[in-house]
């Protein structure tokens, strides 16, 4: 009983990322919040000069405007880190319920996270105003890593300074 609950953490934000791909496209824009609670003239200037390639699509301020960039950054980053979480939380809870060497706790908390952000993909191809992309799978792959060195170097640090 006490190993289902270490797991529980991971299993709940699990679904907080499964509920939110599953919501219509429509449902999550918040440009209107960007344009009310961002000083977006004082921003431009800033973020004026990035520019990427993304799906086939030029990134800019240019191409796109100044909140609808903000925007798709926004939920990029929101891609890196709701994974980058799940990763940490994956992992502590292999950590306590698993008696494996620690790279494979890591390795095997590293593939599951991944085959999450797969699945997510997958559901989002279910959900009206949403498109499932390959380079979210990468961006939240990225997350998970980085994710998962902190947590290393975070358990390193302590095990040398105690």
């Amino acid at each position: 009983m006490r190993k289902i609950l270490w797991w529980m953490p991971a299993m709940v934000w699990l679904g907080v990322i499964f509920f939110l791909s599953g919501q219509p496209g429509e449902d999550q824009e918040i440009e209107p919040l960007i344009s009310i609670y961002l000083p977006v003239e004082q921003i431009k200037p800033f973020i004026s000069w990035i520019e990427f390639t993304y799906y086939g699509e030029v990134r800019s301020v240019a191409a796109m405007g100044v909140e609808p960039f903000i925007e798709f950054v926004f939920r990029k980053l929101a891609h890196f880190g709701v994974y980058f979480i799940l990763a940490i939380l994956v992992y502590l809870a292999m950590i306590k319920t698993t008696a494996i060497q620690s790279f494979y706790q890591m390795t095997m908390s590293y593939l599951l996270v991944v085959h999450f952000a797969i699945l997510d993909e997958v559901n989002q191809g279910f959900t009206d105003g949403r498109t499932p992309y390959f380079g979210d799978v990468i961006i939240d792959a990225f997350g998970a890593l980085i994710g998962l060195g902190l947590v290393t170097l975070i358990i390193q640090l302590k095990k040398t300074f105690t």
